[in-house]
Formats: structure tokens, C-alpha cells, sequence
């Protein structure tokens, strides 16, 4: 149970670990995108605004304004807003007139910008709503074009197209904000996990402790069943220990994983829940049974799965139940099948269910010894059983044999009872 409660922490701290990092991670792209949006939107529309007043005193289409007072009120523009090129187009499309920045000072941006010109979208915007565009060239120079259709009382006048210099301390001072909004919510973040894991912590821990004490209800029903049906059956409950440490033993010398390997050992106690159906006069006989009462005593495989069929956590015993007594050549019931269509948790169990049930006293039989019992496995060789899972069963039959039926029950419950904690409580 130790083991049980290390693995339990082991997973809350790697799961909320997890959750941290994740929520921290969705918080920073997303922080990192919306204020980029809102860093460009704003700094469009504030280069947009200033453009507009200077703009808004025109009255018809650019073109016909007049050409002198608009191309000062541009260069004016140029000035005050960084610009490096601006370009001005009517109504129709085309263009008026082309500025770009004069002087030294941004000699070396328009350079850039004349370079990378084919690459710069120029497309004209399809509604009143402005296009902006944020790049960079080399070097870590970076601009903003805006390209907007000027509007005074719902007429156009034409279109406006500006690419501006985004000076680096105004980026720097984006960065910074950005850090510091991403370095706040992630202190956030990890101080509000801290402050809520002990209440998370141990309401999960609660959590798990009612599933084990569940799990374990569940275990400690298909054991106490199990061996209700084997005491009425043969005289005593050890058969259903015995089988199922075979069974588990058996599936670990085939590697059988770990999922096949629990429903084996919930088969193991269940393969004769349904024989709680059959009357004493058949199940307690002494001498061979009839046909008819032989048919009687098939209905216990279809009456166990009555028994179980509602309980979910049984839902995976049903394998061995069902198929148990089915034949690798096809002539065991219910169903007939053969080979490998049954499952190999059922072709496992009814060579370790045979081989116990030759070993051990029955009401009808005396028990056969080691060499006996494996004379008659070998009888039903990729007949009654899969050959070669029988195989290798015989190799470690005897040493299983010689552990099993030396040990008294306590001994065999306490074994299994560890090896049960391994497969559902580990």
C-alpha cells in the first residue's frame, strides 16, 4: 500500500506540474498575441488619426483638390509621423503623387524599404476598415504600413498609403510591458497553485483512497464468491487460490500484459460463479453424469454471465467465464469456437483450471499425481487445449506444482494476496 500511496503523490505533482506549465505556456502566447494586436491596432490608428485631421479639410476627390496646399499638408505628414514613403490615390485608383522621406536622415530606411518594395502587400483595401502590416528587414529594422480609403461624409476621396519608421525605443518599451504582464501573470500563476495545491492535494488524495477502498471491496467480493462457489463445489476454497496462482504464474512465463493479466485473475475466481445455479443433485454427484444432467451443468458457464453482466468492473471476466471450457479443436461449449478465436485468457485458464482439477480430490474422483495429471494435459494436445501454451505450461508445471500444493491455505492466500496488490493497487 506503500508503493500505492508513493505512486499516487508521484502522479498529483507530475499531473499538477503539468498543469502549471501548460497554463503557463496558453497564458504566455496568448498574452504575447493580444498585445502585439493591440501594440499595432493602436499604433496604426494613432498614425491614422493624425493623417485624418490633416486630411479631412478636403472636400472632393484628391486628384482635383488642389495639388500645392495637399502635397504640403503630405510632406507635413512625412515629418511629423516618421513616414518613409507616403502614396496618394483618388477615387479611381490611381495614383497622384509618390513621396519619400528627403535628407539624410532616413536615407538608409528608404534604401530598405526600395529594396523590399515587390515584397510589401499594396493591395487596396475592399472596405472603409484600414490595412496595416507590421515587418521587419534586415538588420532588425522595423516599419508599419497603413493603407486606408479616405471618406468625408460616406464619399470617398481616395486612398492613402503610408510605410513609417517604428522607432527601436518604442518596440524596446512594447517588450518590456509585454515582460512584464507575462513575468506578473506567471508569478500569478505558480503563487495561486501554490496557495491552492494543499486543498487540491489531499481532496485528490481523498479521492484515491475511496477508489482503492473501493477496489478493494471489489477484490475482496470476487474472492469471497470465488471461493463460496468452490467450497460447494470441492469442498474447499483452496482450489480457487491454487488456480489463480497457477494462472497468474502461467501468464507471466508468456509475457501476457499487464490489462490481460487482471482479467485473468478476475476470471480465475468467477470461471464457476454460475455453477451457484446448479442443483446439489448434479453438481454434489459421485458417478458420471448423465446427458441430460451433463447438459444441465453447461448452463453454469451462460448462468455465471447472467451474474455478472451488470457489474462493469466484471465486464472483463467474462473471457475466461464464457470460454473456459471451450476446445482448441472446437468441440467444447457454449460456442464451439476453436483455436485462436478463443481468447488467450480463457486458453491460459482452462489448462491451469484442468491440471488443478486432476491434482485435486472432487467429489466424483480421488486426486491423480504429477505424472498422471501431465499424461492426460498431454492427451488433449491442440485438442481440448492449445498446444503450444501447453507446452510451455509442462515445462514449468512441475516446480509450479511442488510450490503450489506444499503450502498451506494461509500461505497460498497470503501469496496471492501480494500478487493481487501487484496487478490492481500498485
Amino acid at each position: 500500500m506503500q508503493t500505492t500511496y508513493n505512486n499516487i503523490v508521484s502522479s498529483f505533482f507530475k499531473r499538477a506540474l503539468f498543469a502549471v506549465i501548460v497554463i503557463s505556456v496558453i497564458s504566455t502566447v496568448s498574452i504575447i498575441n493580444f498585445q502585439q494586436y493591440n501594440f499595432y491596432t493602436s499604433l496604426a490608428d494613432s498614425i491614422k488619426m493624425n493623417v485624418d485631421k490633416k486630411l479631412s479639410k478636403y472636400n472632393q476627390n484628391l486628384k482635383l483638390s488642389d495639388m500645392n496646399i495637399l502635397k504640403e499638408d503630405v510632406k507635413s505628414l512625412m515629418r511629423e509621423l516618421g513616414f518613409i514613403t507616403i502614396e496618394i490615390y483618388d477615387n479611381n485608383k490611381e495614383g497622384v503623387f509618390a513621396f519619400s522621406a528627403p535628407g539624410e536622415r532616413f536615407a538608409d530606411k528608404l534604401n530598405l524599404i526600395q529594396e523590399h518594395y515587390n515584397f510589401i502587400n499594396h493591395e487596396f483595401p475592399t472596405s472603409k476598415k484600414m490595412n496595416y502590416d507590421f515587418f521587419e528587414v534586415s538588420d532588425k529594422h522595423n516599419f508599419i504600413q497603413i493603407f486606408y480609403p479616405i471618406y468625408k461624409s460616406d464619399k470617398l476621396l481616395g486612398y492613402f498609403e503610408g510605410i513609417s519608421y517604428v522607432e527601436p525605443i518604442v518596440l524596446n518599451r512594447f517588450k518590456r510591458g509585454v515582460f512584464a504582464t507575462i513575468t506578473t501573470v506567471i508569478l500569478t500563476i505558480v503563487l495561486f497553485s501554490f496557495l491552492i495545491f494543499p486543498l487540491i492535494y489531499f481532496a485528490y488524495k481523498k479521492l484515491n483512497a475511496h477508489r482503492l477502498e473501493l477496489l478493494s471491496s471489489n477484490i475482496m467480493m470476487i474472492t469471497t464468491l470465488g471461493n463460496a462457489i468452490a467450497l460447494r463445489d470441492s469442498d474447499t476454497n483452496e482450489h480457487n487460490y491454487r488456480v489463480t496462482l497457477y494462472a497468474i504464474k502461467f501468464a507471466q512465463s508468456i509475457n501476457l500484459d499487464h490489462k490481460s493479466i487482471k482479467m485473468l485473475i478476475k476470471g480465475a475466481f468467477l470461471h464457476d460463479v454460475g455453477k451457484i445455479g446448479i442443483s446439489d443433485n448434479i453438481l454434489l454427484k459421485s458417478g458420471n453424469l448423465d446427458e441430460k444432467e451433463f447438459e444441465i451443468m453447461r448452463e453454469h458457464v451462460l448462468k455465471g454471465v447472467e451474474l455478472i453482466n451488470h457489474n462493469s468492473w466484471l465486464e472483463d471476466a467474462k473471457d475466461v467465464i464464457v470460454y473456459h471450457h471451450e476446445r482448441y479443436d472446437g468441440s467444447g461449449y457454449p460456442n464451439k469456437i476453436k483455436g485462436k478465436k478463443i481468447p488467450i485468457t480463457a486458453r491460459v485458464f482452462a489448462i491451469v483450471d484442468v491440471f488443478d482439477a486432476l491434482t485435486s480430490k472432487r467429489p466424483y474422483k480421488e486426486a491423480f499425481d504429477y505424472e498422471k495429471s501431465i499424461e492426460i494435459l498431454k492427451d488433449g494436445y491442440d485438442k481440448h487445449f492449445d498446444g503450444e501454451l501447453l507446452d510451455i505450461f509442462i515445462k514449468i508445471s512441475e516446480k509450479l506444482y511442488k510450490e503450489t500444493r506444499l503450502k498451506t491455505k494461509e500461505e497460498l492466500k497470503k501469496e496471492l494476496d501480494t500478487l493481487i496488490k501487484k496487478y490492481f493497487l500498485d
